[in-house]
């Protein structure tokens, strides 16, 4: 797996086959404009639908949220989805509550989850 960004509070891994996206750190404030250029490099460095790995993800704010919204419809515009698993519960139910769940091109799978 290739290291699409590594910085001080983030990593992301890119692998093509099949398409993922692995998160590891934290995302807040001050790491939440890195995080949405270094998705969206990521996210054009793949074909089709990609699997975005926060398992491994410490901490995200509604910021790092924000960013993956955004570019989950900006690649919905190409026809394909941001599909967010595993997630930590806590994650998924900001979301939820948040009603990004339906955000275009983003997919929560009921069953994937981060204990």
């Amino acid at each position: 797996m290739g290291v699409e960004y590594e910085g001080a509070l983030f990593r992301i891994h890119a692998t093509p086959h099949p398409p993922l996206l692995r998160v590891e750190g934290e995302i807040d404030a001050n790491s939440a404009e890195r995080f949405l250029a270094a998705l969206r490099a990521g996210a054009r460095s793949l074909r089709g639908d990609i699997r975005l790995d926060l398992g491994e993800l410490s901490f995200i704010d509604l910021g790092g949220l924000r960013a993956i919204v955004e570019v989950a419809g900006e690649i919905d515009a190409e026809g394909r989805h941001l599909v967010l698993a595993p997630v930590a519960p806590h994650v998924r139910q900001l979301i939820q509550i948040i009603g990004w769940d339906t955000a275009p091109g983003l997919s929560l799978p009921a069953d994937e989850t981060r204990p």
